[in-house]
């Protein structure tokens, strides 16, 4: 009897504890991003959600990380040539907080804004396993592909192709005026002409 009162005990106390925790929102293709806001290495905040309207990419990388350096030039390159046209970029280190100066000498040689991952506030998108993990997302908002070298590497080619398909890609808004209804002619029957 007692084992079976501490059993029920441990299961009510480990639901509590699972009730209680927070609701952690991982991001999934072809649904809206969830939250994610950080602080860039310049000081500017990033909030993705007040980038709805633009593409978005945001990529998860470390100075340690062979394929992360791999894929930051083709970031750059995308960057350089879509920024103009509606495209934000992020790279964020997931490198320990000791690491910032090396973080900041990698980023010295490019030009799209990077952060810490330590600097960021609201993290709903990933929780950082693995990197390098590259986040695309549409200008309405939802996440439009996630690349990671085993399943999609990241490409200049592949990745410019998709930026400029959804940059070019027309949002729908709610805005958008519905054709007026036509009424319908009325047909006249006259009284001779009943059945």
């Amino acid at each position: 009897m007692r084992v079976i009162f501490l059993a029920l005990t441990v299961a009510a106390g480990v639901c509590a504890f699972l009730s209680a925790a927070p609701v952690h929102a991982e991001a999934v293709v072809g649904q809206g991003a969830p939250a994610f806001v950080a602080s860039t290495l310049d000081g500017k905040k990033f909030d993705l959600e007040a980038l709805k309207g633009k593409v978005v990419v945001v990529n998860f990388w470390a100075t340690w990380c062979a394929p992360c350096r791999e894929e930051m030039p083709a970031l750059e390159a995308v960057w350089r040539q879509y920024h103009n046209k509606g495209l934000e970029v992020l790279a964020v280190s997931a490198d320990r907080p000791r690491a910032r100066g090396d973080v900041d000498q990698v980023m010295h040689f490019f030009s799209f804004p990077a952060a810490v991952l330590s600097a960021v506030t609201k993290n709903d998108l990933v929780t950082v396993t693995s990197v390098p993990v590259t986040y695309v997302i549409g200008k309405d908002g939802k996440v439009e592909n996630i690349l990671t070298p085993e399943v999609l590497p990241l490409t200049e080619v592949g990745l410019g192709d998709e930026v400029k398909a959804l940059l070019d890609a027309k949002t729908e808004t709610k805005s958008d005026p519905k054709p007026e209804a036509k009424p319908e002619p009325k047909v006249e029957v006259k009284p001779e002409e009943k059945l």
